[in-house]
């Protein structure tokens, strides 16, 4: 009997005991995971901080390089850089200032296909002008590159007229007239695909050619939030919804977030695939905890935070052996959006070109020819850029008149439609794709099947034009691609 007392007694003092730490796993669980949950909330935080930190120091930075100096420089470089090395459509400009610099090519300013110049569009920001550039080239044999051979042969050859010139608005979506119509708007798509196609082409021959892979690269702080940071999150959210019991939807919205996260590291610069794997987190944690705690609630707040962060973080960044660069071409942007400096406007007419030509390969091109001050040119010393300072600003319908600054077409443009909100619209509309999208959207109801037809008029006459397709898809320009040799269109008209 008294063996039996002293068993039990023992066994009394063993029961509790366990008891306690059958209680205290669960707390300690609890404040472990609060303690990982606080410490991934601090770095997202960090993240943010550090983030918002680097936006301003480039902005404080000024570059050490100076403004003739960026000026100067290749537009396809500054073009690279500020698109982060995502090369698009509008980035053909600046390889053709690149071109009319050397002698390769020779610009001018000429009348719009008649389709666009009769185009009022659906807003002013669709509303196509009324004057477009013309290239011409000037000597083939120079286009010593690769790359820019490969660019010529490409633009000229799939969208110019003669393989010798080349007008912007053959680059161009549908007028207003044609995104009413299906058949027009089918073959207008059929365009867009490929020159996306052509696009990433001379991207990649660019990137080849020139050796510039180095010069973008992906941040680091977004590197730490897909390497690392995610499976912090990935680990949390396992650890809740396994916590109390196995859950086969939890486990399910597991695996499929974890697939995800395999394309995330493959396609790391795509935000929306990360987006979508921080879904499946919340998915998983909605389908495998069936009520709420302060640690699952401290999870929903991290993944949601995440996804702010990435909303913050850009996805390519200039590589630090080029910053000095991004930081002058920043700042140049930042002081020619206010306008063409004062002091600058004595420059040299050929230097005030090449200050536009900037300015649109940035991204700034009507602003900073709207928000200068040109009477300032009234004082040049050149006699030209006197006169035509002197003379009224023209209509946005009419041409340039007559000048003796053959070499700065864009200067002249800027002087004859100083005043208008869009003055360099006839270099920016080619690179707009605000009809490409209306038209695709709303695609109008008219239509009866066949080959599309529309009117352009030059000269007071009509000429009907088809879209004719081959059977890969391309369009054969037919008539329409000689219309810059009809009528008005080649020569300069009065103001």
């Amino acid at each position: 009997m008294r063996n039996v007392l002293t068993e039990w007694h023992a066994a009394s003092q063993i029961y509790p005991s366990f008891l306690i730490q059958r209680q205290q796993a669960p707390i300690l669980q609890e404040e472990w995971l609060k303690q990982l949950e606080e410490l991934v909330m601090w770095v997202l935080l960090g993240i943010v901080v550090i983030q918002l930190l680097l936006r301003v120091w480039v902005r404080l930075v000024k570059g050490p390089y100076t403004d003739e100096e960026v000026e100067q420089a290749d537009p396809l470089l500054l073009a690279y850089l500020r698109s982060k090395g995502q090369l698009k459509l509008k980035d053909t400009q600046a390889s053709l200032f690149h071109l009319t610099r050397q002698g390769i090519l020779s610009m001018r300013i000429v009348k719009s296909k008649g389709r666009y110049r009769k185009d009022r569009g659906q807003s002013n920001a669709s509303s196509a002008p009324n004057t477009t550039l013309e290239y011409s080239v000037q000597s083939a044999g120079a286009a010593g590159s690769p790359d820019e051979q490969h660019f010529m042969q490409w633009l000229f050859s799939q969208y110019g007229f003669g393989k010798q010139r080349l007008r912007l608005d053959a680059l161009a979506g549908p007028s207003s007239e044609e995104s009413e119509r299906p058949e027009d708007m089918k073959y207008y798509r059929a365009k867009e695909k490929k020159q996306l196609e052509d696009i990433q082409s001379w991207k990649e021959r660019v990137v080849e050619t020139r050796s510039w892979e180095p010069l973008i690269r992906t941040p680091l702080l977004l590197r730490w939030l897909v390497y690392v940071m995610f499976p912090m999150m990935m680990l949390l959210t396992g650890i809740v919804c396994f916590a109390e019991r196995v859950s086969v939807p939890g486990v399910i919205g597991l695996t499929v977030t974890a697939v995800i996260w395999l394309f995330v590291i493959r396609k790391i610069h795509v935000r929306l695939l990360y987006q979508i794997a921080c879904v499946g987190l919340i998915i998983s944690l909605s389908l495998a905890i069936s009520g709420n705690s302060e640690y699952t609630s401290w999870l929903y707040t991290i993944i949601f935070m995440s996804l702010f962060v990435r909303l913050l973080l850009p996805a390519r960044e200039v590589a630090p052996s080029f910053k000095d660069w991004e930081a002058s071409m920043l700042r140049w942007r930042r002081r020619y959006k206010k306008g063409i400096p004062a002091g600058r406007l004595s420059d040299s007419a050929e230097t005030l070109e090449q200050i536009i030509q900037t300015a649109l390969v940035l991204g700034i091109g009507s602003r900073c020819v709207r928000k200068t001050d040109w009477s300032v040119l009234q004082q040049h010393p050149d006699p030209e850029l006197r006169r035509l300072a002197d003379r009224e600003p023209a209509r946005a319908d009419s041409l340039p008149g007559s000048t003796a600054l053959k070499q700065t077409p864009l200067l002249v443009l800027a002087l004859h439609l100083r005043g208008i909100y869009r003055a360099m619209s006839a270099a920016e509309f080619p690179y707009d794709r605000y009809n490409y999208i209306f038209g695709t959207v709303f695609p109008g109801s008219g239509g009866s099947g066949g080959s599309p037809v529309y009117t352009d008029s030059y000269s007071g006459s009509d000429r009907k034009h088809s879209h004719d397709y081959d059977s890969s898809g391309s369009h054969h320009h037919g008539s329409d691609s000689g219309d810059s040799s009809g009528g008005g269109d080649s020569g300069g008209g009065g103001d």
